[in-house]
């Protein structure tokens, strides 16, 4: 078994495990390892954990299938948690969501009713969904409703503008200004991708498949 004597478990000889989806950072569930299920976990690559209600070692979809894929392993400056970056096959949480976290607590102390897409992801995520609603229901003051009001070819010229404005702050290494027009186009980017309903997954998806690989061929990136 490995050494994992810079792990602190507790009384019960575990540690609290984050799992987040590798591809769009989304922090899919919380649940506890012990040493066994470390060493399962990095062995086979399948993510393991310790339940406590049925005093068991069990692997993430051993029944519905849902696996966890281990990507990369990283424990905490305490050396109390370890966050586990996973590749998700089907949806993590047992009710059929991609993850265990959408339910939103309110500064009253309730809970909100509902799923909460804006738990899954990060600010891509959420700039998708803001293009999807103005999509599905346009705002008179809303600058994405102009843009996919006007048409695949409007939102493209978009696109072709500030990727044009990126080479030109590129060229004149100003980094405040790079950062500027990166964001701008990145943003135009989604709203090409909601014009077309592509979700960011998709593309996460794609990157995902080209991570490791090397080459200058078609669907290799490094």
């Amino acid at each position: 078994m490995a050494d994992f004597s810079q792990l602190k478990f507790d009384g019960q000889g575990l540690i609290p495990a984050v799992v987040q989806d590798w591809r769009d950072g989304s922090v899919l569930m919380l649940a506890f390892m012990n040493k066994e299920a470390l060493q399962k976990t990095l062995e086979t690559k399948s993510v393991h954990f310790w339940s406590r209600s049925r005093n068991r070692l069990w692997e993430k979809g051993e029944t519905s299938g849902h696996k966890l894929i281990l990507k990369d392993l990283f424990v905490d400056c305490d050396g109390d948690t370890v966050l586990v970056k996973a590749e998700p096959v089907g949806p993590t949480c047992h009710t059929g969501e991609k993850a265990c976290f959408f339910t939103r607590l309110e500064s009253t102390g309730k809970t909100e009713g509902g799923k909460t897409p804006d738990a899954f992801g990060g600010i891509l995520e959420r700039l998708h969904q803001t293009v999807l609603d103005r999509k599905r229901s346009p705002k008179p003051d809303s600058y994405v409703s102009s843009l996919l009001q006007g048409g695949a070819d409007k939102v493209l010229k978009k696109v072709v503008e500030e990727a044009g404005e990126v080479v030109l702050a590129a060229k004149g290494g100003k980094r405040d200004e790079i950062i500027y027009e990166a964001a701008d186009l990145l943003f135009h980017t989604m709203v090409a991708l909601g014009y077309h309903d592509v979700k960011p997954e998709e593309v996460y998806q794609e990157l995902a498949g080209r991570y490791g690989k090397s080459g200058l061929k078609k669907g290799k990136s490094q």
